[in-house]
């Protein structure tokens, strides 16, 4: 294994030395040729239009033109020259695609034509990978919660507090404008990002390249914040307000500046609610949320080969927990004492600068990233009434205390990204690293019933305090190579091969092959095969000590917990058509297989209000993946996914302690199937459709209606604490936006937009409290209104 490992990293090493161009993480390369008469058009005028961004370049002697550094998105590319008709082609542009394009001009406008010769989905855009552009997140009804944004695409499903569950299992990695965003902790409430932050959304839920790894590969998005764009000198932007029920409230300031070759970017976002997090109840109880940020990005073009980009994003969330205060409630066993008051507050910063550098030949980008993150998570428990909640055991009927937390998680990361890509006629070779440290910290202060932890004393307080905590620092690296190799125009391999490496508590490694065939059978069909291995290491949370001391001599917890939390391995194969039904109608059908080892999930730990990560021996999904959509000219657009699945997992192999002293049947080995059954979040078919109209003299109104359909989640699984057992109850939603979008300098008047969720108010049970989940039932209707001013 050291030996193949040393020539990985030496061939990898060389070839960042020796490559001329590289390509982003979010780019892709469009190049092609332009003839006049059939013969090459020297000169001839080509424009890229797209996403708000203007590319221009002239072909050379031989016809030829390439644009080095285009971001992932839908444009148009337009030939000109001097007394002909000009010709435009549509293009879809994915991260690392190469798209070749042919573009013949003729004097004589009956056989003029354009042609793609390397059409999306064998060289451009690979069948599992979904874009979302920013006039589709405009129009949404969900503009304000990414999650729900990405959860409207096959294999992703929406889980409690929104989390969206992809292909199976938790793990969803973001990676904004190129850099890598890890998620620290497993416990948060807020987005990774405020959607209004973003321009456009990529999304893989399948085709994983080699450059993607050490962290949990649900599904991968990318995100871009703003792209470049032909901004005048000065300021511009848009100021708006909203309100609606349940005690929304917002402001947004948006701001875009030319200041010479520089862009800067300000986006100024503050929000509350009287409806935070899924209750526990119908009306909710104690649930406040509000949060704010703060995000600048600037974009600096240092000459017609190179640039240098900055992103900067601040973030404080805060979100009361819901209770239920009622003992009669039928969904919920938990009840607290009235005016019982936890909240947790989430602080999020980040940091890249990203240095990009195209080869002399247009052909490629070399980058480099370095990047930061702090992420932090202040529980500020009311412990002198959390110890006085109560739940009844479901077997025995005795009641029991809860457990009160007051904790302070904090996680800092410091990492590297470099990337070289260089494409040649047939080939698209991309090599990289990825390097990081983490340094994580944990002070937590238990408080349990004076009766339940110390019955030989008499109380001073109502409660018992236990304090607990940890230090940690852990590492990742990552290494990899791969190509995509068009030997012919119908077919398109994609290959590579990645090492991933971490440290902390538990270490490991891993190398990772990747291979996709992408095979176009005909003008209107591509067949699609796709091979993986992946790796994910634990995040650096130990709760041995707190486990150790609640659950003494209870038989819950072991009495020495040993660290045995391991790393994650994932197999994964994925088989699919895409048809191309019309050139705005497309669609796809994705089969897909993940088989996993020492699945990282979390639980419940003991009675209290903290998670903690555990391994399942095993884990199996299996899916099939629907989706057709429209894109229509006239800026109509329309969307049907539906998934169908199974995701299982079963036995315990990591963080065995918190199982008590059996966490597995005996005799039942942890390799057997025997012990898999349903997943928590496992859906058997779930479904979302959306149409969004525009009108207007300048098509500036749209209407959006979405549905959601889902047929419910497991009552329990595994150590569930609940008798009860089969599947909650199918669900259906709508929600809807009406409204009219400012672009630009050229609109000084007032915008309105009306937001409709769950127009039907269908309040139903997402998860019933059952050890590894608390009780969590969906809001109620909700209208928000907004005006907009543009300035």
């Amino acid at each position: 294994m050291f030996r193949v490992l040393a020539a990985f990293l030496a061939a990898l090493c060389f070839g960042l030395a020796t490559f001329g161009a590289a390509a982003a993480a979010t780019t892709g390369l469009v190049r092609g040729t332009v003839t006049l008469d059939g013969k090459p058009a020297a000169g001839a005028r080509v424009t890229l239009t797209g996403e708000g961004s203007l590319y221009a370049t002239s072909t050379d002697a031989q016809g030829h033109f390439t644009f080095s550094d285009v971001p992932f998105g839908y444009y148009t590319l337009t030939a000109h020259d001097d007394d002909v008709q000009d010709r435009q082609v549509s293009l879809n542009v994915s991260s690392d695609s190469v798209v070749n394009v042919a573009v013949a001009l003729s004097h004589l406008k009956a056989i003029a034509h354009a042609t793609i010769v390397a059409s999306a989905g064998v060289a451009g855009t690979p069948v599992a990978v979904n874009q979302i552009d920013k006039s589709q997140i405009d129009a949404s009804p969900e503009q304000d919660n990414l999650f729900r944004i990405i959860e409207t695409l096959p294999g992703i499903v929406r889980f409690s507090y929104d989390e969206p569950v992809a292909l199976g299992f938790h793990g969803v990695t973001y990676e904004i404008d190129g850099a890598p965003l890890p998620l620290a902790t497993s416990s948060n409430y807020a987005q990774i990002i405020d959607p209004k932050d973003i321009d456009s959304l990529e999304v893989y839920t399948g085709d994983f390249p080699a450059e993607y790894g050490g962290q949990r590969m649900g599904a991968l998005v990318n995100i871009i914040t703003d792209r470049a764009e032909d901004v005048p000198e000065g300021t511009y932007g848009e100021l708006t307000e909203g309100f609606g029920n349940y005690g929304q409230a917002l402001g947004e300031l948006n701001t875009a500046s030319r200041f010479g070759s520089t862009e800067v970017f300000l986006d100024l976002n503050s929000q509350r609610t009287n409806y935070g997090l899924d209750a526990p109840t119908y009306v909710p109880i104690n649930d406040n949320s509000s949060s704010s940020d703060q995000f600048l990005r600037t974009i600096t073009q240092i000459n017609s080969r190179s640039s240098v980009s900055f992103d900067y994003g601040n973030q404080l969330s805060q979100f009361q927990i819901p209770i239920n205060t009622d003992p009669n409630n039928p969904v919920d066993p938990e009840v607290s004492i009235p005016g019982t008051d936890d909240v947790q507050r989430e602080y999020d910063r980040f940091s890249s600068l990203n240095y990009t550098l195209a080869s002399k030949d247009g052909n490629g980008v070399f980058q480099i990233i370095p990047w930061y993150r702090m992420t932090e998570i202040d529980y500020a428990g009311d412990l002198p009434l959390d110890v006085l909640a109560t739940e009844p055991d479901p077997i025995t009927g005795v009641v029991d205390h809860m457990v009160g937390l007051d904790q302070d998680r904090l996680a800092s990361y410091a990492g590297i990204r470099i990337s070289d890509f260089r494409a040649t006629g047939t080939h698209a070779w991309k090599v990289g690293i990825d390097a990081d440290r983490e340094d994580f910290s944990a002070n937590e202060t238990f408080a349990c019933y004076y009766f339940d932890c110390d019955p030989t004393n008499a109380p001073v307080t109502p409660y018992y305090p236990i304090y607990t905590a940890q230090a940690q620092a852990g590492t990742n690296f990552g290494a990899y190579a791969e190509d995509t190799w068009t030997p012919i125009p119908i077919l398109s391999v994609q290959y590579g091969l990645r090492y991933d490496h971490s440290t902390g508590y538990v270490g490991g490694d891993m190398l990772e092959p990747r291979i996709g065939v992408n095979l176009r059978a005909d003008e209107k069909n591509i067949v699609h095969v796709y091979y993986g291995r992946f790796y994910a290491a634990p995040q650096l949370e130990d709760v041995r000590q707190a486990c150790a001391l609640l659950g003494a001599g209870s038989g819950e917890c072991a009495a020495a917990p040993v660290y045995n939390l391991q790393p994650e391995r994932d197999a994964f194969f994925e088989m699919g058509l895409q048809h191309t039904f019309s050139q705005q109608i497309t669609g796809y059908v994705d089969i897909d297989e993940r088989n996993v080892i020492n699945v990282l999930d979390t639980t419940q730990l003991l009675n209290t209000p903290l998670f903690a990560v555990f391994n399942n021996a095993l884990g199996r999904y299996e899916g099939i993946d629907f989706r057709v959509q429209d894109r229509m000219p006239n800026g109509n657009y329309w969307y049907v996914t539906t998934t169908v699945s199974s995701s299982e997992a079963g036995g315990i192999s990591g963080s065995t302690f918190l199982f008590g002293p059996a966490p597995n049947p005996p005799g039942v080995p942890l390799t057997s199937p025997e012990l898999l059954s349903p997943e928590d979040h496992d859906q058997t078919v779930a479904s979302t459709a959306g149409y969004t109209s525009r009108f207007g003299a300048a098509r500036e109104w749209y209407a959006t209606l979405e549905g959601d359909y889902g047929t419910g989640y497991p009552v329990a699984f595994e150590n569930a604490t609940t008798t009860l057992s089969g599947r909650l109850p199918s669900h259906l939603t709508f929600n809807g936006s009406v409204g009219r979008n400012l672009f630009g300098s050229a609109n000084h008047g007032l915008g309105v937009r009306i937001d409709f969720d769950n127009l039907l108010n269908h309040q139903y049970i997402i998860k019933i409290a059952n050890g590894f989940n608390t009780t969590q039932i969906a809001p109620g209707r909700s209208v928000l209104l907004r005006l907009t001013e543009a300035f």
